[in-house]
């Protein structure tokens, strides 16, 4: 195995994923390039985690990435280091996560590469209560008003989670709620390096995919702790129109437009004098 020394905590960003659903876009420049702010999403999903105090990070690319690549580079003008794994195949989350199997053998922090995060600290209050509790995994998650949508988690009053399930009818998340409300997975999770043997056992499902959800079930199945850490802030899948076209308008409307303008700008003086 090549992994790093240390006790440091890794970064793990899947990015191989096509992103159909924000064609014609993402036809032509991976959905994780689309810019918010600004900001590349990919950019962001660095910030992120750089902001839990994560400087090495792992991105899962494949197929077209290479402007993806190009705009992150080594991490260095980022302030954190870069390595890049390449998918052969796209098989699933689960799949993506596990092709950092080979080189994390410590706790890491997954965050998808098409996710939207505010505040950045969020990624920092997830670690923390995981490393407090060392479960195997801690999913953050955000409330929703329709489960069908998302993958869901019945959730005891402590954090723990129960059960999970992908993408339910409204008939059976009933009996996922908690205080009358639904809890939806976000694509952020601490894991300890244990995921990856759950990942290799998950069957694909009918999609002929590995989902992560699968995964952590059969890790629950087998007596393991799974804990959940909801959201105190806001939360964007990048990967439909939806919710980009949304979180523009809302960002544009209530962000300090003038602060991200001088932080560009001083990007863009730090690129001309390389």
């Amino acid at each position: 195995m090549k992994e790093y020394a240390g006790s440091e905590v890794f970064g793990l960003i899947p990015a191989a994923g096509v992103g159909k659903r924000l064609y014609p876009f993402s036809k032509a420049v991976p959905k994780e390039m689309y810019p918010i702010l600004g900001k590349a999403v990919i950019e962001h999903c660095v910030e992120n985690l750089r902001e839990g105090g994560i400087k090495r990070i792992f991105i899962v690319v494949g197929h077209q990435k290479g402007a993806l690549m190009d705009y992150i580079g080594d991490g260095s003008y980022f302030g954190v280091k870069v390595v890049y794994l390449y998918q052969l195949e796209r098989k699933g989350l689960g799949h993506a996560i596990l092709q950092g199997k080979e080189w994390i053998a410590k706790t890491f922090v997954t965050l998808l590469g098409d996710s939207f995060i505010e505040p950045k600290h969020e990624i920092k209050d997830l670690l923390e209560f995981h490393q407090k509790n060392r479960p195997i995994a801690t999913a953050l998650l955000f409330e929703v008003d329709d489960p069908s949508e998302y993958g869901i988690v019945k959730l005891k009053k402590n954090g723990e989670i129960e059960k999970l399930v992908e993408k339910p009818s409204k008939e059976l998340a009933e009996e996922y709620r908690l205080d009358g409300k639904y809890y939806a997975m976000c694509g952020a999770y601490a894991f300890e390096p244990e995921i990856f043997d759950y990942i290799e056992r998950t069957k694909p499902g009918i999609s002929g995919e590995i989902q992560i959800t699968d995964s952590l079930d059969l890790a629950l199945k087998n007596h393991e702790k799974v804990f959940g850490v909801v959201l105190k802030g806001k939360y964007l899948d990048i990967g439909k129109w939806s919710t980009v076209l949304r979180i523009e308008k809302d960002l544009l409307s209530d962000g300090d437009i003038e602060t991200h303008i001088k932080e560009r700008e001083e990007f863009v003086r730090m690129y001309e004098n390389l």
